[in-house]
């Protein structure tokens, strides 16, 4: 019997086109990490922004306590792996996370004289206009000199979604929010001084549910109606009213592969269902048939996934919420949403 000890292969020293091809292999973004972890040959043959990574499976982040030093930790968890991920992010320190799309967090401060994107996996950030200055409108036919200076004396903040045009590094990409509370829609490119308004028909405005941008236009959802805007044409608007039975009690606007849907409850069909948009000729169809879609909710975010991605890890046609944490003194907070990415 041979007595020579045992040799370990030398990981480190694979060739670095072995160590790619099996980089290509891993499917998940945790796994990836930690692949990159492994050794720095691993890491310089694997790419820092890799492409082949299917969309990932949402992480909950956990709503920060209040606490007298914040030195930027956050806690992330997995519910598919049971794990939770901690990263020491120290530009979100004193900072609210507002809201998620697409791999990136809404950070602001509590009165918006600071705003930027984050991507807590990559670490790029990408600066927005302060909510603190005037904004300009996109129709002007409805302007409002008092609502130019709104959002200046606005001391707190409530936005109640985000929505991307595009790829971020897109010129022409245009980001939307939504500030729920005060049913008002801005909408800027990056690089922009200032946000633009986009005004809420005024005979509808406490009708008003919820807004997206898909495919070149704004979709705002009112109870009794959907309005169509195009952003080169400001002053042409297209509004589409219900059937009676269709009122809206609440609900949430998406953009899935198909188009435009609804999520939320009406008078139709008791519980919360789902709708199809269908513009020519119109239609608000209920879907029976979701696709084994699986809706997210965290507090008014609403975003939806098809489970056939994901093999059996996901049960399809139901809904994940968020939780809900109220202490006694410092308010309710709700967790977010969060779908991990490198791009």
């Amino acid at each position: 019997m041979d007595g020579s000890p045992f040799v370990y292969p030398d990981w480190a020293s694979l060739p670095q086109l072995v160590v790619q091809l099996i980089s290509e292999k891993v499917k998940s973004i945790a796994d990836y990490v930690r692949f990159r972890a492994v050794c720095s040959p691993w890491r310089s043959a694997s790419l820092s922004k890799p492409r082949h990574l299917p969309p990932q499976l949402p992480w909950l982040m956990n709503p920060r306590w209040f606490s007298l030093k914040d030195d930027g930790t956050r806690l992330f968890y997995n519910p598919w792996e049971s794990k939770i991920h901690k990263f020491h992010l120290p530009e979100t320190s004193n900072m609210k996370c507002y809201a998620s799309y697409c791999g990136w967090l809404l950070l602001a401060t509590g009165g918006g004289s600071e705003v930027f994107l984050l991507n807590p996996i990559t670490r790029d950030r990408v600066h927005l206009p302060p909510f603190k200055t005037p904004v300009k409108h996109i129709r002007d036919c409805w302007d409002d000199p008092c609502n130019d200076f709104f959002i200046m004396h606005t001391s707190t903040l409530s936005v109640g979604k985000m929505t991307f045009s595009a790829d971020l590094t897109d010129r022409d990409c245009l980001i939307t929010v939504l500030l729920h509370h005060w049913r008002l829609i801005l909408c800027c490119q990056v690089g922009d001084s200032c946000w633009t308004r986009v005004n809420i028909c005024p005979n509808l405005l406490s009708e008003f549910v919820d807004v997206t941008y898909y495919n070149g236009q704004f979709y705002l959802l009112y109870k009794k109606a959907m309005e169509i805007i195009e952003p080169n044409k400001p002053n042409e608007r297209i509004i589409y009213n219900f059937e009676p039975e269709l009122e809206v009690f609440h609900g949430c606007l998406l953009e899935g592969e198909l188009g435009v849907y609804m999520i939320g409850s009406s008078t139709l069909k008791k519980g919360t269902n789902m709708f199809q948009f269908q513009e020519q000729p119109f239609e608000l169809k209920l879907m029976t048939n979701t696709n084994n879609t699986v809706l997210f909710n965290s507090s008014y975010l609403w975003f939806a996934l098809c489970s056939d991605d994901w093999g059996s890890s996901l049960d399809g046609d139901s809904m994940y919420m968020d939780f809900d944490y109220a202490p006694p003194v410092w308010g309710r907070k709700h967790g977010v949403w969060f779908q991990p990415s490198f791009v």
